[in-house]
């Protein structure tokens, strides 16, 4: 769920790469595979350090969720990723974060009406990183509800 909803981003972002930044259509292209590998890479690792609170706060902050740890640390690895995949400048990788990261936070953020909760954060990165991370995950959230549901 999570993979698909960031492709939805995709067209939008392949034409502000493009256009606003001036990226060739092949370095857009492979532009984006780096950002969604980054991304996913990082927020499996933040559902493995039992960080759930941390991503749910970003997500549902609206505007704000720039202002967030978790979103700064994104950004973070998203141009270290720019940098080390793509070959560019520090420079050119924090423009393309600052354009992509928002995008993609607020397509998540708004693929659901009202807040995301534990069980939809949950779903969403089930079938984005596989059994290991949806059990952690789980995990996580019956911890985080009194064990009610073991």
């Amino acid at each position: 769920m999570l993979q698909d909803i960031i492709n939805q981003t995709e067209d939008g972002l392949l034409s502000d790469l493009k256009g606003k930044i001036g990226l060739d259509e092949d370095k857009a292209k492979e532009t984006l595979n780096v950002s969604k590998d980054s991304l996913i890479s990082s927020l499996g690792k933040e559902v493995g350090s039992g960080n759930i609170d941390g991503i749910l706060n970003m997500l549902n902050a609206g505007p704000g969720a720039q202002n967030t740890d978790l979103f700064k640390n994104l950004m973070a690895g998203l141009n270290s990723s720019y940098i080390s995949k793509l070959g560019i400048s520090p420079e050119m990788a924090s423009k393309i974060g600052n354009l992509v990261l928002p995008m993609i936070v607020s397509a998540i953020s708004g693929s659901k009406s009202g807040e995301i909760g534990k069980v939809d954060l949950m779903k969403m990165l089930g079938e984005g990183f596989g059994g290991s991370l949806m059990g952690k995950a789980g995990d996580l959230l019956k911890g985080g509800l009194g064990n009610l549901f073991k």
